[in-house]
């Protein structure tokens, strides 16, 4: 058997844990198993002062609470204790100056370090011999960053040393744990991305749920499941959004479904406004059905990325915030700046727009030039509409009756 197929068990376990922080004690186990081996330890480490700033340690449970939960602590605190000893340790023991010297390449201790060497270390009287460690086959792999990451099985006096071929089989997993660390990286990365973006979500006072193409919901943000927990015409049932009203449902999904089905065609829709009636009676929730694009449409990266519809909606009897101030939060602009937008949506003029704020009107066309800077466009009917797009407008749209045009001259 070759040594990338003798450690496959191995591998596998390695990128589970890639993608599950809970399961790299699975991966140490099989990767013991693998070298017949009694346990495995890996160790993130910066090595200007062997600061750990990951650890997990598999097969020495007994060993840490005997060493370190003599006051009746437990395993957590005593795996705790053993971390902050080995790190006090660290620059004691003749294994990690190895591997910290040869990056990247596999040693089997005994083969490379003395075994009088070895007993007279401090690591070794301290830690490996209480813990009955004998034998360590260890590895580092540098990070970009500088960091190494440190991995190492270890087997008992009992058993003997690594060979060359186990070795060799170690280091075929090299590769893989530094791709599998990368993807761990990365995916804590949009983890935390995620989790901000879902935590800004609920800080805003409107309702927005994001529902696929069938309406079944991805993600509600706090203020839309307030509105679901009313039960006052928006409900879920087996996960899918529906609205009390038959009519009004269908309208809903058939809204839901084009918007997706239009993405999926390379449009853009517009968004299609509805009011849903609620059982108490109250004045209507004002809707808003959109789309989020998907990136398989922008980019070709993959039909998992799949476009959603986005169902925004507000509560009528609250208190809701003045577009100014929406505005500054969304676009980033001054109190100043998000006035004038204001306005300038209402219809008024940029001088109109100055005289109702009482600034000049050079002043006000400061502002505008700003806003057109951070909204990323060239020209006021740009910016007009721009505006008019986001769910800021969406209770004066509805609430606004449209003027009818102005009859064509003959």
């Amino acid at each position: 058997m070759t040594s990338q197929a003798s450690i496959l068990p191995a591998i596998r376990r390695l990128y589970d844990a890639a993608t599950d922080a809970e399961k790299w004690p699975a991966f140490l186990q099989e990767l013991a198993r693998c070298l017949d081996a009694n346990g495995a330890h890996i160790v993130r480490v910066q090595p200007h002062n062997h600061a750990l700033t990951f650890s997990v340690l598999y097969g020495y449970d007994r060993a840490m609470l005997e060493l370190y939960g003599g006051d009746g602590a437990g395993l957590g605190a005593s795996f705790a204790r053993f971390e902050q000893h080995f790190t006090q340790l660290m620059p004691t023991d003749p294994r990690v100056r190895l591997v910290e010297q040869y990056p990247s390449r596999p040693f089997s201790c005994r083969l490379a370090i003395s075994e009088a060497e070895l007993h007279r270390s401090k690591v070794y009287q301290d830690l490996l011999k209480p813990a009955g460690v004998e034998y360590s086959l260890v590895v580092s792999v540098p990070e970009d960053d500088g960091s190494l990451i440190m991995m190492g099985v270890l087997r008992g006096r009992q058993s003997t040393h690594f060979k060359e071929h186990e070795v060799e089989t170690f280091g075929a997993l090299i590769p893989h744990v530094k791709q599998a660390v990368a993807l761990s990286e990365h995916l804590a990365r949009v983890d935390l991305v995620n989790r901000i973006a879902f935590e800004a979500l609920d800080g805003i006072a409107m309702g927005i749920l994001l529902v696929d193409e069938n309406a079944r919901l991805v993600h509600a943000n706090a203020t839309a499941k307030r509105i679901v927990d009313l039960a006052d015409g928006i409900s879920l049932y087996n996960g899918i959004l529906a609205l009390h009203a038959k009519d009004e449902n269908a309208a809903l999904r058939r809204a839901i479904w084009d918007a997706v089905a239009k993405v999926r065609t390379g449009e853009i829709p517009p968004g299609e406004a509805m009011a849903v009636s609620r059982l108490s009676g109250n004045e209507p929730f004002p809707a808003l059905v959109a789309t989020l694009w998907g990136n398989h449409l922008r980019y070709g990266l993959g039909r998992s990325d799949k476009p959603l519809a986005v169902v925004f909606v507000t509560i009528p009897e609250e208190p809701q915030e003045a577009p100014a101030e929406l505005l500054r939060r969304l676009f980033g602009l001054t109190l100043a700046e998000a006035r004038l937008c204001e306005r300038l949506v209402l219809g008024r003029t940029v001088e109109e727009a100055a005289k109702e704020l009482e600034i000049a009107t050079d002043t006000a066309r400061v502002h505008l030039k700003r806003v057109f800077d951070k909204t990323g466009v060239g020209r006021q009917a740009e910016l007009v509409a721009k505006i008019l797009a986001t769910p800021v407008w969406l209770r004066q749209r509805r609430r606004q009756p449209k003027a009818l045009p102005a009859p064509r001259a003959r």
